[in-house]
């Protein structure tokens, strides 16, 4: 299996997509953290007169509170969490594994592989290890790139325990699976690149627009947004302050066990032409 691995990632790699995609994501990233050090340039002045006016004329600051929570403290591990809680990296993602898999149908390597003799099964872990190294590579493009840019505005490295950080990052290394295991399980389902890529970003998109107008209506429901895959990122810094990791890591183990399975077992009964 290991020569079908190679083979695979020989292709990853001569596909201009995922150097595009990845470049795509660094600028994103640059430009996060260019906002970002200009809100902590700007804190001062404009966000302490906005209080101040709202504050005046009794209006509730609390929107203001909320929307300053997602900023990023002035420290390393504190944009490179926000970086890696937001859904550029799975957005930018689901372009390169969607395309790489579905064209995978459309150029016939599926039935090239699989005359070779190798089993549905080692084909489609072969497929799903370059979709998940694929979504490394963006996540570590946008990432890395924030990351550098952020550089410029921080004053320390972390202020969080090494062993919290850790933790963080193993949850989040899994739910970047799960991902990569759902949008491929997507690919088999749709075949079609266009169509796949297409249902993969508006479909999580859609779900939650849907979701917070029930949970306005209904907050008892929020909890149940807690087990969305792609709301999951959001959630996990604050889970792991909490001692609740186990939370995003049952949710991102569920996700990956069950796209992995069913895509599998739809693949197994493909017709590959």
């Amino acid at each position: 299996m290991g020569g079908l691995i190679r083979a695979d990632f020989k292709k990853m790699f001569r596909r201009k997509g995922l150097y595009v995609c990845m470049f795509i994501a660094a600028a994103l990233g640059v430009g996060m953290a260019l906002l970002y050090n200009y809100f902590w340039q700007e804190r001062g002045n404009r966000i302490a007169m906005t209080y101040g006016i709202m504050e005046m004329y009794g209006m509730d600051t609390e929107v203001l509170d909320e929307a300053f929570s997602t900023i990023p403290k002035q420290n390393l591990w504190a944009f490179v969490n926000s970086f890696l809680s937001d859904e550029v990296k799975w957005i930018m993602s689901s372009i390169c594994i969607c395309s790489f898999v579905a064209s995978e149908f459309s150029a016939g390597t599926f039935r090239n592989m699989a005359a070779r003799g190798f089993s549905r099964e080692k084909i489609y872990f072969s497929k799903l290890i370059v979709c998940f190294a694929e979504i490394m590579l963006v996540t570590i493009a946008y990432v890395g790139a924030g990351a550098v840019t952020s550089l410029f505005n921080i004053k320390s490295p972390a202020e969080a325990p090494v062993g919290e950080i850790i933790l963080t990052l193993a949850v989040y290394l899994l739910l970047l699976a799960a991902v990569a295991s759902f949008f491929m399980c997507l690919c088999m389902i749709f075949k079609s690149t266009g169509l796949a890529v297409a249902v993969a970003i508006a479909g999580p998109v859609l779900i939650l627009t849907v979701f917070n107008l029930v949970v306005m209506a209904n907050p008892d429901l929020g909890t149940v947004m807690q087990f969305f895959l792609m709301q999951t990122f959001i959630t996990v810094s604050e889970r792991v302050q909490d001692g609740e990791a186990f939370i995003p890591l049952i949710t991102g183990g569920a996700y990956l066990a069950i796209s992995t399975v069913a895509g599998c077992l739809i693949f197994r009964n493909c017709e590959l032409r």
